[in-house]
């Protein structure tokens, strides 16, 4: 039996003989069974010579679809089977029927039948399938079977955990449901952010990273990235808990999730609003603060400057006080390379203040601020200075800032100082009390006498302290701290000058920027009202650095009578006259680190041999207020 593929039987392209033929047929010789066509019936054994009807037509072959490629050759997708010895080829393996595929003119044939075309078919009747035949080497492979990827349920437990997954870190939630591309985009992002934020806090210097907080620009920076990681990171929870929700979902169910999914992104926005609310309201107080350059040295000049003179002005403005008048008056100067910053403390009872020769003050006043007519007179004292210039603005100069009274007295302190004053800092006393508040209190070591509050009234008249403040080391909040600094009872102006400057001392080393950037809402309401200043915003940083850093030493020098003057016959400096000529060699003797003049001493009376008295040398130069303040 042949091994080859019988061919689907076609249907006969002969049609069945008409009349006329069926006719002649019977009137033959030979008379055909009826009904029976030529060549079929019971006499189909006849030859054909013997039919009327004409020889029997041969069948033609069906047309045979022409090999791939070159003709003859097998199919380049097919490889061609080999004989393999006498053995019989492998039995083809027929795969189930097909269409067959229209065949276009060029492919059909030259000795097809052209009547086949006139066969008349059937309406919507279906055409034949044929049968596609696979080679015998390709029956040796077998088909690689795909698996599809096991998939857990949707639960609604999983889904609130996908969600808590995307609050703890982005990109959880989304690997937990087999999210394997955005997950893993979504987690290296954010592995990414905080690698290159611990990187810059770690090896960013502290000056640097001051002077980048000071910068508006940073600022605005900052929030706007907070606003939008924060929005970011939401985005990524809530999207977890929508790809993860199963579905259909009740309605209790679908209250649960949406309010626990609120939770969490609230938990999310918090952070990130906070920090965007810090950088913004910063950034709006530096620019109020500092609002820029209103008559003191311009920042790109102050910056190259080796020494930057700075006034601090302490008024003792209050509900309780007529007038405004300056209780705290200091120079600072800051050496900009290292850091070294000299206070030059100036009492406020110092008389015979001078004023520059050629201007209103200096003509009205040529042998300084003294009235004859009542010399015992306070307000002609250096504290005075600044109430007449507001009294008096025409004697005022009209610089450096639109206050008159600050304007006088920035002038008086300049020329008697001889020092050019770049730039001012103006605090009241109820604003440097909410400071203190705001930073947490200072420690402050009271001394080993209680101090008492209160006690004189402001007209100078004694009255019973309403409290004290213990002795030794102290926590003082704001109210306190001021007291301290203020208490005039049992004692005097020089030992509160001391005093506000232990203060100032232990401001510095005790808080820090950081400090001040954590406390940084509080801090800016107490200082927006009550602190005034020309500093511009460019100058900042600088000053930050120098703030930053760990070599910053605070050194002073009070022009009191502990301060000696070899030109006084009890070789002390007079705060009733003074003596501008050695002011001015005193400041220029300490900022370049000579030493201060000194006092020959002279011959005293022995001392009884039972009170004996060790005396406070005098200084020979600016006194460390770490050392001193302890």
């Amino acid at each position: 039996m042949d091994d080859a593929p019988r061919q689907p039987r076609r249907p006969d392209p002969e049609p069945w003989p008409r009349r006329a033929e069926r006719t002649a047929q019977q009137d033959g010789p030979r008379r055909r069974t009826a009904g029976w066509p030529a060549g079929r019936g019971p006499d189909r054994g006849s030859g054909p010579e013997e039919r009327p009807g004409g020889p029997l037509r041969r069948r033609p072959e069906p047309p045979r679809r022409p090999a791939q490629g070159r003709p003859g050759g097998p199919s380049p997708t097919e490889p061609a089977t080999q004989p393999v010895g006498p053995r019989r080829a492998a039995p083809m393996r027929v795969e189930p029927a097909t269409r067959p595929v229209k065949q276009t003119p060029a492919d059909a044939p030259a000795d097809a039948d052209k009547r086949t075309d006139k066969v008349p078919r059937v309406a919507d009747q279906a055409e034949p399938k044929t049968a596609r035949v696979v080679s015998p080497a390709r029956t040796d492979r077998a088909a690689p079977v795909r698996s599809s990827p096991v998939t857990r349920p949707r639960t609604f437990g999983r889904a609130l955990l996908a969600t808590a997954a995307a609050t703890l870190v982005p990109g959880v939630g989304h690997l937990m449901l087999r999210r394997r591309r955005s997950g893993t985009l979504i987690v290296g992002v954010f592995v990414l952010l905080v690698l290159s934020a611990v990187l810059l806090v770690t090896t960013a210097s502290r000056a640097t990273l001051l002077a980048n907080l000071l910068s508006t620009r940073v600022l605005v920076l900052l929030a706007v990235g907070a606003l939008v990681a924060g929005a970011a990171w939401i985005a990524v929870i809530v999207r977890t808990y929508l790809l993860a929700r199963p579905r259909p979902l009740g309605f209790g169910k679908q209250l649960v999730g949406v309010v626990v999914t609120a939770a969490l992104c609230l938990v999310i926005a918090a952070p990130f609003g906070y920090a965007a609310n810090l950088a913004n309201a910063q950034r709006t107080f530096i620019e109020d603060l500092f609002g820029g350059d209103t008559g003191g040295t311009a920042a790109a000049e102050a910056i190259g400057k080796p020494r930057l003179n700075v006034l601090l002005v302490g008024s003792d403005a209050g509900p309780d006080r007529e007038g405004t008048r300056t209780d705290t008056m200091m120079v600072a100067s800051i050496d900009t390379r290292s850091g070294r910053t000299i206070l030059f403390g100036l009492p406020r009872n110092l008389g015979h203040v001078p004023f520059p020769p050629e201007s209103p003050m200096g003509k009205k006043f040529p042998d300084g601020f003294y009235n004859r007519a009542d010399p015992l007179s306070g307000d002609y004292l250096l504290n005075a200075v600044y109430a007449w210039g507001r009294d008096h603005p025409q004697d005022a100069p009209a610089t450096p800032t639109t206050d008159p009274g600050l304007n006088l007295l920035h002038q008086t302190i300049s020329y008697m100082l001889g020092l050019e004053l770049d730039y001012y800092v103006e605090v009241n006393m109820a604003g440097f009390a909410a400071l203190i508040d705001a930073l947490g209190g200072l420690w402050v070591d009271t001394g080993p006498n209680p101090v008492p509050v209160g006690g004189i009234l402001p007209d100078g008249r004694r009255v019973k302290p309403d409290r004290y403040i213990p002795a030794g080391r102290q926590l003082l909040n704001g109210e306190d701290a001021l007291a301290f600094a203020r208490s005039r009872t049992d004692s005097t102006d020089y030992a509160r000058m001391g005093r506000q400057r232990c203060l100032l001392q232990n401001l510095l080393t005790q808080k820090s920027p950081t400090d001040i950037l954590v406390n940084f809402q509080a801090v800016a309401n107490a200082t927006t009202d009550s602190v005034s200043t020309n500093i511009p915003q460019a100058v900042l940083p600088s000053l930050a650095a120098l703030a930053g850093e760990d070599t910053v030493r605070l050194e002073s020098i009070a022009f009191d009578p502990s301060l000696p003057d070899p030109s006084r016959p009890d070789g002390k400096f007079s705060t009733a006259r003074v003596n501008t000529e050695y002011m001015r060699e005193v400041v220029q003797r300490a900022i370049n680190g000579q030493p201060l003049p000194t006092v020959e001493p002279t011959a005293t009376p022995r001392a009884s041999a039972s009170a004996s008295v060790t005396p406070t040398p005098p200084p020979t130069g600016p006194q460390s207020l770490a050392e001193v303040c302890g």
